[in-house]
Parts: C-alpha cells; structure tokens; sequence
C-alpha cells in the first residue's frame, strides 16, 4: 500500500480551458507577416485554418504575426486592407481534391514578391492542425530557421477521467487535435517507444501488480513488458528504442532499472532504502534521476554497474522531475516554501559541460518537463492560479508559448 501512494502522488492532476496561443515573451524586431484565406469556398475549416497557421507561425519565432482573418484572391497582387503594414502575406487555398481529401496550396510573399509556394494533400479534416504544423515547418526550413522537427510530432498524454479511470489520448502539441487511443481502464506514464512514433509504453493498474505493456497504435496489439509490486513505470527509452529505464519496486522500495529489450533482462541501477524514481538517459552514458537521499527530492547520477552516485542539482528544493538530452539536464525546482498559499515551482536549465543554470519560467506550477527529440525544445505543464496550460520552451530563441488546457486532468505527457 505504501508503494501504491508513492506511484499516486507522482501523479500530477491539471485542469483544462480553450486551447489557444499566447506568447509569453515579446517579438520585437520581426517582421511582420499576414494570413489570408484564398479558399474559392469560405468553410468553418477555411476560417479556422487561419488560426491553425497563426499559432504555428508565432512559434516559427520569425516574424511577428498578424491574427485577423481577412479572404483575398490566391493570385492577387493587392493584399487586404487589414494588412497594409505587413511585410509578408502567408496565403492558402483550401480545394477539393477529387478524391475525397482537401488540397492546401500555400504561398509566401515578401513585399510582393514569391518567396516559397507549394501544394499538400489532406486526407482527413480531423488532421488539419497537423497540415498546419508542416506548412510552419517547410517555410521554416525555407528561411533558414533554427530546426523545428519536434513541431510535426504527436504528443502522448495520459487524463484522468474519474476515479481509477484515465485514458491514453495522441494529439498535437497545441492540443487542438486529440485521439483516444485506450479507455475503459487505470492507465499512468504513457511514453513512445521508439522515434517513428508507432508504439507506445504505458502501465496498468487493473492488473493484479502494476505493468507495463507495449501497444502498437496502428494494430492496437499489446504485449505485456514486465510488472513489479507497487509500482512500473517506464520513464525513459534509449535512442535505438533497445533498453528501457523502469522504476519498479520488488522489495518495497523504489529503484531504478535498465531493461534491455532483446533479452528481457533488467539490471538494477540504483539500490536506496528511500525513494529513487524517474531514470533519464544522458549524452555521456550516464543515468540521471530523482532521489530522497537528501530528506527531500533531488536529481543525482549514477552508471550501470556503480554504486557511485553525485548530485547534480544544487538549486531548489522538490526537484521531483526532469528530463535529459546529452549534456543538459531540465528539471523543476520548489522556490518558496508558504504553508497556506500556493508556492512557485519554475524549470530550469543546467548545462554539464559548463555548470551554468538558466531559469526557463518565471512564476506558477511548472512541470513535467520533456526535450523534445532533437533537443531544441522543452515540452511541459504549466498551472497558474485556476488555469492550466501545455508550454512549449524555444531556448535556443528565447521563447516560450502556452496553450490552455480543455482536456480534464493530465497525469503525464510526452512527445
């Protein structure tokens, strides 16, 4: 019983509202860029798409983006009268494709002048927002952006729906499309198990232990991984998707195990009479991962086969999740201690190479924070006051964005 409210309270509840963009740090000095509707037939989806393409193109983080919606002809040399002061118009046209699907033409102008024009099929409408991702993407890339790979990426997110009932939902990291995938059960700590996104881990509390399965998303085939008294958890996968970083509990207390997949055998990393949780891969072959050692949570490190362990974290206190990519670590940190009003938990930064810490947000709840795969973003939850939010973390820009929730309590996220 023990374990099972230690694997409870690791679980984060957050509320939901209106998923939509709000750029939380300025966009002075970028040019400004209008969206227009070329579409021969205005539809909600056309209106819509609009909005789909503002947001993506706030977090380009290229331009200072114009969200008013206005209908201009796709070939037009005049742009709307709503967007006079803009130096690039971002134009599509949303057709049928005769086949059932929609066909989006897009075209950048500079000052009058085409820069980039191309054509995409979209097959199903449901999809659109990830149409969106890829145009933000390709125009992007065609600029000379920094890389955003990540923002064509579906996010993984567990909710909880009632009591010892949550279901495991895919959806786009603005939220504005999700996809329940597994329902009808007491599901925790959904991650992907490999980088094509086609296979999820996830753990389950109706069976008689805690396990965690594999599932394949497009045959919906699950296969049992392993299960431990108390508590399973799957909190990392390592880069070729062969060994997995479990926290399990046999004897009581929780530790953190490697599990290589090809054979099916575990090797214990940690070994602590308290509490050793959430085990990250880093760049150097070390592991990351969070530990009581020191009376409250902490990050320290340690290698398979060492009984070496170093803390790597000395800001803050209740540093109970993180997340690694190579040399740098990005961790929650409690930073006031009030008895009866709420307290500030902010992400932070730390690079191993040169010990410097950055603080990532300013004020309310942050946590649950994820690198997406290439490193060049953090993925989180954000609770302030009675509004929840899924933020995204540009660092290398010197961004960050939130869109509110609507979507009950997350338990876990990630991409």
């Amino acid at each position: 019983m023990k374990i099972i409210l230690i694997f409870l309270t690791l679980i984060h509840l957050s509320w939901g509202a209106d998923a939509t963009l709000e750029v939380v740090k300025g966009v002075e000095g970028l040019s400004p860029l209008a969206i227009e509707d070329s579409s021969l037939q205005t539809s909600e989806l056309s209106r819509k798409f609009t909005q789909m393409l503002a947001a993506d193109m706030n977090v380009v983080s290229l331009f200072s983006v114009d969200e008013s919606y206005a209908s201009v002809p796709f070939n037009s040399l005049t742009t709307s009268p709503l967007h006079k002061e803009a130096q690039y118009l971002l134009r599509y046209r949303l057709l049928d494709d005769g086949a059932g699907g929609t066909r989006a033409d897009i075209k950048l102008l500079q000052n009058g002048n085409e820069l980039f024009q191309k054509s995409y099929i979209l097959k199903q409408s449901e999809m659109a927002v990830f149409l969106s991702h890829s145009i933000a993407y390709d125009i992007n890339a065609k600029l000379g952006g920094t890389p955003i790979d990540w923002i064509k990426r579906k996010v993984l997110f567990v909710r909880l729906t009632s009591p010892r009932h949550s279901e495991i939902v895919v959806s786009d990291y603005t939220l504005s499309y999700q996809k329940v995938i597994l329902t009808g059960g007491m599901y925790g700590f959904a991650k992907w198990a490999n980088r094509e996104q086609s296979e999820l881990y996830y753990t389950s509390l109706a069976d008689f232990k805690p396990t965690i399965y594999r599932m394949n998303l497009q045959s919906g085939k699950k296969e049992k991984i392993i299960s431990s008294d108390g508590m399973a958890v799957c909190s990392d996968v390592s880069e070729d998707s062969k060994n997995l970083l479990l926290t399990l509990a046999p004897n009581g207390q929780p530790d953190v195990y490697l599990y290589d997949l090809t054979s099916g055998t575990k090797t214990q990393i940690t070994n602590y009479s308290g509490i050793d949780v959430n085990g990250q891969f880093m760049g150097d072959g070390s592991i990351a991962f969070v530990s009581n050692r020191l009376g409250y949570p902490n990050v320290f490190s340690t290698r398979v086969n060492s009984s070496a362990v170093s803390q790597l974290v000395y800001q803050g206190k209740n540093n109970s999740s993180l997340s690694a990519y190579k040399n740098l670590l990005v961790y929650k940190a409690r930073e006031t201690s009030a008895t009866f009003a709420g307290n500030a938990f902010n992400l932070h930064l730390l690079s191993l190479n040169t010990g410097n810490v950055k603080r990532l947000t300013a004020s309310g709840e942050n946590d649950f924070p994820k690198f997406s795969p290439d490193g060049e973003a953090i993925l989180y939850i954000k609770q302030e006051g009675p509004r929840s939010s899924i933020g995204v973390i540009r660092f290398g820009v010197n961004k960050s964005f939130v869109f509110p929730l609507r979507i009950g309590r997350i338990q876990s996220i990630d991409w």
